[in-house]
């Protein structure tokens, strides 16, 4: 085992590290597992999470740290240059290096220093005097960004006042072109993507989040010191290009950031807690005791919505003619100019704009604008009262009793790992955004203290956008669950069902909004007549808020029948939700359902705990 150490250091120093590090029990030190990133699996052995075999220096260094460590120390004496990366073992493993000199003190003649000129300069050119947690809130036609997600800026020297656009960000992303969001959840979910580190100009990010995807960013202050700094940096450098296996709920970016930052400061500690999922949310809240106060920034979409409401009808009227490519008329103002050039930038960026049209008429708009000798012209976005670290947990569960007009009464209890409907508080999340993954629901009849599956709807997003004069975004709905039939006490419980389609809305949340979709509705498994029924009709709705913590939902749809059992479907449902505190709510809903001949009606009073 040390014969390739007393070949590199005949007077056995190799052997006395070795040694010293057995006797500390480094190998088995949470530091050492961070730096492997090795995880603690509920199910079977620990091993690294790290796909990329030149990550490691031992030929089982993934699953035992132990022989990477020893494997590590050797190396250190060896200057060989190492595929793929092209450096020594000292200038690829910095982090390890530091750590293990702390608690070994390396004799520096008997295991020199090796230069390492292009690290250096990396990390000259970042040398971040600040790290913040950024979270771009959740952008659901984004297959990546469902839940939101989580990157660091890193502010180097020259990041001035008010030029944090100059920074740079360290972000963990799945490599994948993917643009289906059903298909990315369900190959994430399988562990079918790679994912990786990479550092790159934070102005691009913002460009990505905040211009194209229209997502507003909330960056965090984290109280790192100058040592945590530099070991994130040696870190960074040692991952490039080190491969992960990407999963959508766990091993996600989010989570990944959070292994990054462990090793900068060990004491981050979150337990088991995101062994079965990990949200941007959980991750960013795990983090809220070193975190400041977070600076908003918000999207181009988010503005240019400010704009046009501090503008009356007919002014932003104008301004829309102004995009289009009407010439400034006299008395134009510039508020209208500013806001009918971000929409110009607004349209470009979407595509819709070709680039040979949107520069000369936003350089047209931004002369005139400067021609009125008006100061300022831009709104300024107010920051939300909540932060989405204060927003209610994840997690949810609904304790409840129901009525059904089969007869009997029955208890209820639903469970959902994440994340957030439309009548849960919107303080944190974005408005309009449902997203449901794994709601389990089981009934117990109180006559007979019988427990069935009520629901298990693997996925339940809804995207409901109001169009107004200044954009147009088109709504959507996807539900894949596995469910109780509604019909029928003594039915085999087992039927499965896809639904969802497109739809619009109007109104302004927090006050009335409409919408409604044109939904496809397949089912297979317990139906009556062919074993499976495909439905196509309106689905409407209205969402309403009559008080700051009420919150009402109205849903009607008609469903006829296409194929298989061809009865029409009929629904129409009533909820509200009462806001007991940031984590607790009471929700009431009444339901009735035609299928056909049959009918049948529920009513459901439901406890909520946030946890």
């Amino acid at each position: 085992m040390l014969a390739p150490v007393r070949a590199l250091a005949a007077d056995g120093y190799g052997d006395e590290l070795i040694a010293a590090a057995e006797h500390q029990g480094l190998a088995a030190s949470p530091e050492w597992a961070n730096l492997l990133h090795v995880e603690s699996p509920v199910f079977g052995a620990a091993r690294s999470s790290i796909k990329s075999d030149w990550f490691f220096l031992a030929p089982n260094g993934a699953d035992d740290p132990a022989a990477e460590l020893r494997a590590t120390l050797v190396a250190f004496l060896d200057p060989t240059i190492r595929a793929p990366r092209n450096e020594s073992a000292q200038c690829i493993f910095g982090a390890r290096y530091a750590w293990l000199d702390a608690r070994l003190h390396f004799d520096a003649e008997r295991l020199p220093r090796q230069p390492c000129a292009e690290r250096e300069e990396w990390l000259a050119a970042l040398a971040p005097s600040q790290v913040w947690v950024v979270f771009p809130s959740a952008y659901l036609n984004s297959p990546a960004s469902m839940f939101g997600h989580t990157l660091l800026r890193l502010d180097g020297p020259e990041v001035k006042a008010g030029t944090p656009l100059l920074a740079y960000a360290a972000n963990y992303a799945a490599e994948t072109p993917e643009t289906n969001g059903l298909v990315f959840a369900i190959k994430g979910l399988a562990g079918g993507y790679v994912g990786r580190y990479s550092v790159l100009p934070y102005y691009e990010k913002v460009r990505e989040y905040a211009r194209l995807e229209s997502r507003d960013l909330w960056e965090y202050p984290l109280a790192f010191d100058a040592g945590q700094r530099e070991r994130l940096l040696l870190h960074l450098w040692e991952l490039r290009g080190a491969a992960f296996t990407y999963y959508f709920f766990t091993k996600n970016c989010s989570y990944q950031l959070l292994t990054l930052l462990r090793v900068a400061d060990p004491s981050i500690d979150w337990g088991n807690r995101f062994s079965w999922w990990a949200t941007p949310t959980d991750t960013l809240r795990a983090l809220q005791p070193g975190l400041g106060a977070p600076h908003y920034r918000p999207a181009l979409a988010t503005t240019v919505a400010a704009e046009g409401q501090a503008l009356d009808a007919d002014r932003r009227a104008q301004a829309l003619a102004l995009a289009d490519g009407a010439p400034p008329a006299e008395g134009i103002a510039a508020a209208q100019l500013s806001l009918a050039n971000d929409l110009v930038q607004y349209h470009f960026l979407e595509g819709e704009l070709p680039r040979e049209v949107a520069v000369p008429r936003s350089l047209a708009l931004l002369r005139a604008r400067a021609a009125t000798g008006e100061k300022g012209g831009k709104v300024t976005v107010p920051t939300p009262d909540t932060d989405p670290t204060g927003g209610h947990a994840t997690q949810r569960l609904m304790l409840g009793a129901q009525a059904r007009s089969e007869g009997g009464d029955i208890a209820t209890i639903d469970w959902r790992p994440a994340y957030h409907d439309l009548l849960d508080p919107a303080a944190g999340y974005g408005e309009g955004q449902q997203i449901n993954f794994v709601d389990l629901g089981l009934r117990t009849r109180l006559a007979n203290g019988a427990t069935t599956l009520d629901h298990l709807a693997l996925l339940d997003i809804l995207s409901i956008a109001p169009r107004s004069s200044l954009f147009q975004p088109i709504s959507w709905r996807v539900r894949l669950a596995h469910e109780r039939p509604d019909l029928g006490i003594g039915r085999d419980p087992r039927t499965t069902v896809l639904e969802g389609g497109p739809g619009l809305a109007w109104g302004r949340f927090g006050s009335l909004v409409a919408y409604g979709h044109a939904e496809l509705r397949a089912e297979v498994g317990n139906v009556r007549n062919n074993g499976y029924a495909l439905q196509l009709g309106p689905r409407l709705g209205l969402l309403a808020q009559p008080l700051k913590l009420w919150g009402v939902q109205l849903e009607a749809s008609w469903l006829p029948g296409l194929a298989g059992d061809d009865a029409d479907r009929r629904a129409i449902s009533l909820e509200q939700q009462w806001q007991l505190g940031k984590d607790y709510g009471l929700r009431l809903g009444a339901r009735a359902l035609w299928l056909g001949s049959e009918e049948t009606r529920q009513l459901d009073l439901r406890l909520i705990r946030y946890f």
